[in-house]
């Protein structure tokens, strides 16, 4: 009878131990949320704090949550461990003995991020391949071309340099570099890519692709063959092979440039009459340009333009949204042998005496990630300037009728209902939630802009090699 009352007391325990395990499944669930969001918010202050750093033109710092310990419930005083002594056994006690502990210890694990390799990573210019996988996804064009381009430089076909337009609030060809961005607004960005071989060798027979050491050789050395004419030229450059021609290759290096390209949304149409429809609105353009010429002609003490004179700049920001439109996109390698020596011209070049030269090519300078994050606390820094400095939100358009802030980060105050807030260096810096147009005709995308430089953050904070220049060539067709 012990045996049994034993064996039946056992079985209940055990019963009463998995019910137990039931119930604590709605703490645990919990548990694992408030995990989650505790770095979700840490991640962004991260990011936001980082920017207070470049709005005060302050190092920046990475860290990384690695671990969170949260507590049934979402306490954060500890680990509870909860010890159950089972009477199992004849020469158990007969009784249950609940043990309660509770484990301190540190709640969140972070790690300083400060190898070679994060650093190579975040200061690498991005590749257009991600500027065109974003604009795929349904991101604003003008979100991507605010975070991911530096400047835009124009050149002539003998390779000066005629325009450069400054993505940076403390240049004076920012508000030209935003009305180039509303000009081209409505294009459409696509991914190109392109090969360039340099050969090595002579040319030889297709039969001797078929010697297996010859093909392993060329693989071990880098080498790819590539089909040519009898002359040992490409096949591209000089047209198709004939019918039952000989067949030659050549080894070659091949280095592949990822690119894109604008153009308009299924108009059909090339040249200028196509970037005439990749324009939403081209009375943005002149807009600006206005304000800006009666600024100059008023500091020259001159007039200022008639009502039926176009001003020089809006003349020239037309001619390289057009250009910019109708022109494909490749991805140019580190640096640029065939820039014009001399210093860079610092505001977009009027027109001349004589007919200007037309824009044979442009090149879209990229940012890197750590660039991004400087480029947003330098935006905070001149709109919550003081002083004559001190500039309006930057506006981007979502489609022909709406308009949104790119990026607003308040400072130096609490800010009621901020989506994220830091504090540093004893000033507040807070940026606001995703707002509707109330009363204005602005959306507030903050967020969004912040939600792309996650990703960006995330994607390319690794590399092996050390930063180097990256520009994204834009070539005549």
């Amino acid at each position: 009878m012990a045996g049994n009352r034993n064996g039946i007391v056992t079985w209940v325990s055990l019963a009463a131990v998995a019910a137990s395990l039931a119930g604590c499944s709605g703490p645990l669930v919990q548990s694992a949320i408030t995990s989650n969001i505790v770095q979700e918010d840490a991640h962004n202050a991260y990011l936001v704090l980082n920017i207070a750093r470049a709005h005060e033109r302050m190092p920046m710092h990475f860290t990384q949550v690695n671990t969170v310990r949260a507590t049934p419930g979402g306490g954060g005083l500890g680990t509870p461990i909860v010890g159950l002594d089972i009477p199992f056994g004849g020469a158990a006690p007969p009784y249950f003995a609940l043990r309660p502990t509770l484990e301190s210890a540190s709640a969140v694990d972070t790690v300083s991020l400060v190898s070679q390799e994060f650093m190579n990573g975040l200061t690498t210019p991005v590749d257009a391949r991600l500027m065109a996988y974003f604009a795929s996804q349904g991101w604003p064009l003008p979100l991507l071309l605010y975070m991911f381009v530096g400047s835009v430089e124009t050149y002539d076909s003998q390779g000066n340099l005629l325009h450069n337009l400054v993505n940076s609030p403390r240049n004076e060809t920012f508000p030209a570099f935003g009305a180039l961005v509303d000009v081209i607004a409505g294009c459409r960005l696509v991914l190109s890519e392109s090969a360039a071989y340099e050969f090595l060798g002579e040319k030889f027979p297709a039969e001797k692709l078929a010697d297996v050491g010859v093909v392993t050789a060329a693989k071990a050395a880098g080498l790819v063959p590539v089909e040519v004419d009898a002359e040992g030229r490409q096949l591209a450059e000089t047209g198709p092979r004939q019918a039952r021609a000989p067949r030659y290759y050549r080894l070659a290096q091949v280095s592949r440039e990822a690119g894109v390209k604008l153009d308009s949304y299924g108009s059909g149409k090339s040249g200028i009459a196509g970037a005439a429809d990749c324009a939403i609105d081209d009375k943005a353009v002149p807009a600006v340009a206005d304000a800006g010429a009666a600024a100059d002609t008023q500091a020259a003490g001159t007039s200022a333009p008639s009502a039926g004179t176009e001003p020089p700049v809006a003349d020239t920001l037309k001619r390289i949204g057009k250009a910019l439109s109708t022109l494909s996109i490749s991805v140019g390698g580190p640096g640029d042998k065939r820039r014009p020596g001399g210093k860079a011209p610092t505001k977009a070049a009027p027109p001349r005496a004589a007919a200007e030269p037309d824009i044979a090519e442009a090149r879209l300078v990229l940012r890197s990630t750590q660039s991004m994050m400087y480029y947003l606390g330098e935006l905070s820094r001149y709109q919550n300037a003081a002083d004559a400095t001190r500039i309006d939100p930057v506006t981007i358009r979502i489609g022909r009728q709406r308009q949104a802030y790119l990026f607003r980060m308040q400072c130096c105050q609490p800010a009621p209902g901020a989506a994220v807030a830091v504090t540093y260096r004893d000033k507040h810096f807070s940026v606001p939630p995703y707002a509707e147009p109330a009363g204005t005709s602005h959306e507030d995308r903050s967020v969004q802009t912040l939600a792309l430089l996650s990703l960006v953050y995330t994607l390319q904070n690794r590399s092996a090699a050390p930063p180097a220049i990256s520009n994204v060539r834009v070539l005549n067709r």
